[in-house]
């Protein structure tokens, strides 16, 4: 039948086929990985402000949420930004960001 090298070796190139489909559709349309991992946040309403000067957006891409599929953002991250020590909840509200508000 097959080895396990060619079961392990199939498996990652199927896993690498879905991410790069995943990756390159739209965050809002994106449903296999996101449906698996449960990965897509409840939208509920989003802040009076653009995603550009947003501190979620700003904080969570210079402190490392942003995801390999995001597009890169026109924001300069400062040497002397401080991060929080669990990005946990920063990287959860700049998740919500980019997929409820800031996906045009």
């Amino acid at each position: 039948m097959f080895t396990k090298v060619e079961v392990y070796m199939w498996t990652a190139i199927l896993f690498c086929c879905f991410y790069y489909v995943e990756a390159n559709v739209p965050i809002q349309q994106r449903s296999f990985f996101a449906e698996l991992f449960g990965a897509r946040p409840k939208c509920a309403g989003c802040p009076p402000r653009f995603c550009d000067d947003d501190p979620a957006i700003i904080y969570g891409y210079c402190c490392g949420c942003a995801g390999f599929f995001d597009k890169p953002l026109p924001v300069q991250c400062s040497p002397f930004l401080q991060c929080p020590a669990n990005n946990y909840e920063l990287c959860d509200r700049y998740n919500y960001m980019m997929f409820c508000c800031c996906h045009k």
